[in-house]
């Protein structure tokens, strides 16, 4: 969801007409489960707003031959996925808004945070490298069963998958408010130079648009690589 300019910070875009911010934020957590994808998934400093202290225990690097994979106790259908390259969110609960925790780690990772995420019942995949979205979605795949994930947040995340070609569609959910200021973060935050063209070869097609409560916009568009 961003404002019509195209930002993501929801704190600061106006007020919408006739209506409370928590009643249109509430309309996109409805689209958001229309969606029917078997997990969603934040990048790293959305989830840092959530679970905000930074493991700080220093620790061992994990073996060879440590498991790959570690399944905890799941209730929920859907799941959250989370990449953590560092290894170093302090988690203080299993699930994020009732639907079970799932993280991405990579050979860095070291022994104590495995133990910190077993001990709270979070379920982890390791890979090589917890930076490749590919390879790490590849194995979440793999190992989970998960086919579509639903990517809510932040721009950088969007942007990383936009330049991997990771992308299949696009569900732009419209807030009727502006934010205005140049520098605030966007629906796409690619981390690179001038020269690099991260949507180049991907083209856009329009699968609906329907307008919902308090002047809510939903857009749908299916990607196309050449």
């Amino acid at each position: 969801m961003s404002s019509v300019d195209g930002r993501l910070i929801d704190g600061r875009w106006t007020a919408p007409y006739e209506a409370e911010h928590g009643d249109l934020l509430k309309v996109y957590a409805a689209i958001g489960r229309e969606l029917n994808t078997d997990a969603w998934m934040f990048g790293k400093n959305t989830i840092r707003a959530i679970f905000t202290y930074r493991f700080g225990i220093a620790g061992h690097t994990i073996s060879s031959d440590e498991p790959a994979v570690f399944i905890s106790e799941r209730h929920s259908e859907r799941m959250f996925i989370v990449a953590d390259p560092e290894g170093d969110i302090y988690f203080t609960s299993p699930t994020l808004r009732g639907d079970n925790i799932l993280v991405i780690v990579g050979q860095n990772v070291t022994e104590e945070y495995l133990a910190h995420l077993r001990e709270i019942h979070i379920s982890y995949i390791i890979v090589s490298d917890a930076t490749n979205l590919r390879e790490g979605l590849e194995a979440v795949g793999r190992e989970f069963g998960i086919r579509r994930v639903s990517v809510q947040g932040g721009g950088i995340l969007n942007g990383a998958l936009l330049a991997e070609g990771l992308i299949d569609e696009l569900s732009l959910v419209i807030y009727p408010g502006i934010d205005g200021l140049s520098g605030v973060p966007s629906i796409f935050e690619y981390m690179g130079g001038a020269t690099e063209y991260p949507a180049q070869g991907q083209r856009l097609q329009l699968l609906s648009a329907s307008q919902r409560e308090y002047g809510v916009m939903w857009m749908r568009y299916e990607f196309h690589k050449d």
